[in-house]
């Protein structure tokens, strides 16, 4: 217990910026958390977005005040998915907005599930699954570079227009 403690004030003392985005969220901000314990975890309070539209009832975006290009969607009260356009931040295996999709396919290799974007005809979405289906790493591109990332729970990580 004691050393769960330790990695918890740890990584909330890393600032988001150095942190890694991963299926499961990003530093203490994980998916799954109660919007509260989130807050709590990160060591400030998460504030709704007002320039992302709120969708779906019971859906919507915050960020924290010290990183607001760093997007969470909450879903019922739980944050269900992260979400940026901002090339500060790295997936887990290093991938980052202004990256090639070459340099993607390199990194993700086979993993990687590749379909035509929604609104960009030369565009794609690049997935990443874990290998238990339940979670998705979502990079959005033009048909150069990744222009957006997204990660979290199934099927919200694929939610192309958020809380729409």
């Amino acid at each position: 217990m004691r050393a769960s403690i330790v990695v918890l004030t740890l990584a909330a003392s890393v600032p988001l910026q150095d942190q890694r985005i991963t299926f499961e969220g990003i530093g203490p901000v994980r998916v799954g958390s109660l919007l509260a314990d989130a807050s709590r975890a990160a060591g400030e309070q998460l504030v709704e977005a007002n320039d992302k539209p709120s969708g779906t009832e019971g859906c919507y975006h915050v960020h924290l005040k010290s990183s607001p290009t760093l997007l969470f969607m909450v879903e019922d009260g739980r944050i269900t998915r992260v979400e940026t356009a901002d090339p500060h931040f790295r997936t887990h295996s290093g991938v980052r907005v202004g990256d090639s999709e070459s340099e993607a396919r390199r990194v993700y290799g086979r993993r990687l599930e590749i379909t035509e974007h929604k609104y960009d005809e030369s565009g794609h979405y690049m997935i990443v699954r874990s290998a238990d289906r339940r979670y998705a790493l979502v990079m959005e591109t033009n048909g150069k570079e990744v222009v957006y990332i997204r990660a979290g729970f199934e099927p919200a990580a694929e939610y192309v227009e958020g809380c729409l």
